[in-house]
């Protein structure tokens, strides 16, 4: 019983379930973001644990058959057919959350009996007061030794939940039915296996108002928890401060202004694959809207460049940046540009030359940085491909508002690092101007990615720039400039495609792991560190073992419409096939 004690506190402390609060929660003021997580049933979550294990052959149908009957424990006194359902509810004095756990009725017991008695197994005891709420552990105390401490309030029939929270204020008595809120019900109408909803109901400008007022002290928490590392310089952490805020504000706005924000999770066995699906409607009229509806209004210039048959990575996006965006970017480059210098100035490498043209080459790149930055829009293509038996190429795009800019920094290449060897202006395609850098030896990762003495060639003309990589990247780039520019209104609404295949990046992380795990070292690792590594080299070659078999593909899509944002990503079938050997692997080592 042990295992089903840590993995049920696992599973506790994911949904915020572990430990007390210090301060008592209030209800949710009315302007407060309505958010709900759903799992639509534990027999469905069971069908598909059981469709991935055999995915996996008979080492996974093995490991099911120890896993069924320990779930079956674990969910003992919960009704398989219904949603499990968590709050997380926010007010002035933070957040908090309330977990809905569906009962199951035996008439001839008292409700939720086997419920208690399974928490009572892994180490959470209850002590009944009147009304239907029990105490779970301490209670308002945190008690030592008690696995959770808080309450549950028996929600009778009709509805027949258990809720519980670390707080009692936030399990009155005339709790309603955790599935009949409008937001929770219109999230279990999409039928997602397990999904989340963020609804703003209020959203009035008073209110959005309300929102952002009540996001800054968590704000401010998170500021004052950034420390500076002794390795820190003033001026790096000064941008590390400054991207922090940019970020907080990003996460503000889509609190105080988004609509609704939905994200699920499907697990299709008939088609042997899954797919996490994102929804995103904003406030009409707010900033956010404002800046979604600039997504989706044309395609991006790479659009039209066809992905390689033999692609593990590629990408496209084409994200026009609204004034929040340019203004917070602009104001920080001139912490970039002191955080360069002030890392350039430190090093103890470099002769006054190198520190000299470094400092030029930075420059140069954050003024190309600056310009594209107000110039509005981030326009980019990333290829790399990987023919069987031979090594990779890469193909990188980047519209800007001048590319040829780019060739002043090559030019200082050779007088930052004299290894370097740049030849100018080897080949003209059209209005670009191609130029070659060749990489001095014993680079090993890029050795082996690329090939020993791969060529990377440098693309400037005049709205782009573009990086290749590779001993046929060249004619890859030549073909990528040939089809730019002619994407269709079909390709409008498309503001993000990525594409990867995942076995080669697993090979590519063994191969350089394994290299640096031999190297000498005069650190004695522990017994822990050693299991640890043992562990993550056995994770590795199995998915080295499932990708040398299939694909292992995953692709996502985000498309914009009147400032509507729908996309999924999908996984096929090889990567469930990984998850599921990685289940069963779990199974026949620990419930055996």
């Amino acid at each position: 019983m042990r295992i089903i004690r840590q993995i049920a506190l696992v599973l506790c402390g994911s949904l915020g379930l572990i430990g007390g609060v210090a301060v008592a929660q209030q209800a949710p003021p009315a302007h407060a973001p309505q958010i709900h997580v759903a799992l639509n049933s534990t027999a469905e979550l069971m069908a598909d644990l059981k469709f991935l294990c055999e995915l996996a052959g008979p080492q996974g149908v093995r490991g099911w058959k120890l896993l069924e009957p320990f779930l079956e424990e674990t969910f003992g006194g919960s009704d398989p057919k219904r949603p499990f359902v968590v709050d997380v509810l926010f007010n002035t004095n933070g957040s908090d959350v309330r977990a809905h756990f569906p009962l199951l009725v035996d008439p001839k017991k008292p409700l939720g009996q086997k419920f208690l008695a399974n928490l009572a197994g892994i180490g959470i005891h209850n002590k009944r007061y009147g009304g239907g709420l029990i105490q779970l552990g301490g209670g308002d105390k945190v008690v030592q030794g008690e696995a959770f401490n808080g309450f549950l309030r028996m929600l009778g029939p009709p509805i027949n939940y258990a809720s519980i929270s670390s707080d009692r204020n936030l399990l009155p008595a005339n709790l309603p039915d955790p599935t009949k809120g409008a937001v929770v019900a219109a999230l279990l109408a999409k039928k997602y296996d397990l999904g989340l909803m963020m609804k703003n109901v209020k959203q009035a400008d008073a209110d959005q108002k309300a929102r952002r007022a009540d996001f800054q002290k968590a704000k401010e928490n998170l500021l004052a928890g950034l420390k500076q590392k002794p390795e820190d310089t003033p001026e790096s952490f000064a941008l590390q401060k400054a991207w922090l805020e940019h970020n907080l504000g990003e996460l503000e706005r889509f609190i105080a202004e988004s609509d609704e924000l939905t994200l699920g999770w499907i697990t299709d066995a008939p088609k042997k694959e899954a797919r996490l699906d994102l929804e995103l409607a904003a406030i009409a009229g707010s900033a956010l809207d404002t800046s979604a509806k600039l997504l989706g209004q044309a395609p991006g210039v790479f659009a039209s460049v066809p992905r390689s048959p033999d692609a593990i990575l590629s990408g496209r996006l084409h994200f026009p940046l609204d004034e929040f965006r340019k203004s917070s970017l602009v104001a920080s480059m001139p912490l970039y540009r002191a955080a360069a210098d002030a890392d350039i100035t430190a090093s103890t490498t470099k002769s006054a030359e190198q520190k000299e043209a470094m400092k030029l080459a930075a420059k140069l790149w954050f003024d190309m940085v600056e310009a594209e930055v107000k110039a509005g829009v981030i326009d980019a293509l990333i290829e790399m491909s990987q023919a069987n038996g031979e090594k990779s190429n890469l193909v990188v795009g980047i519209k800007a508002y001048d590319g040829q800019a780019l060739k002043g920094i090559l030019e200082l290449i050779p007088k930052m690092n004299a290894d370097y060897k740049v030849q100018l202006d080897v080949e003209k395609v059209g209005e670009f101007a191609i130029h070659s850098i060749q990489i001095p030896e014993n680079h090993e990762d890029f050795e082996m990615i690329f090939g020993k003495g791969a060529p990377v060639f440098v693309a400037t003309g005049p709205n782009a720039w573009w990086v290749a990589v590779g001993n046929k990247s060249l004619d890859q780039l030549k073909l990528s400039l040939g089809a730019v520019g002619q994407g269709n209104a079909a390709q409008a609404n498309n503001f993000l495609t990525l594409f990867g295949r995942v076995g080669p990046w697993v090979e590519f992380i063994d191969t350089r792991r394994t290299r640096l795990d031999a190297l000498p070292s005069d650190i004695k690792l522990s017994e822990a560190d050693l299991k640890d590594r043992k562990d993550r080299a056995a994770l590795r070659k199995l998915a080295l073992d499932t990708f040398k078999a299939c694909k292992g593909t995953f692709e996502t899509k985000l498309d914009a419409k009147d400032g509507r944002v729908t996309g999924s990503t999908r996984f096929d079938e090889c990567l469930l096939h990984f998850i599921g050997a990685a289940i069963a692997d779990f199974s026949n080592k620990t419930l055996k």
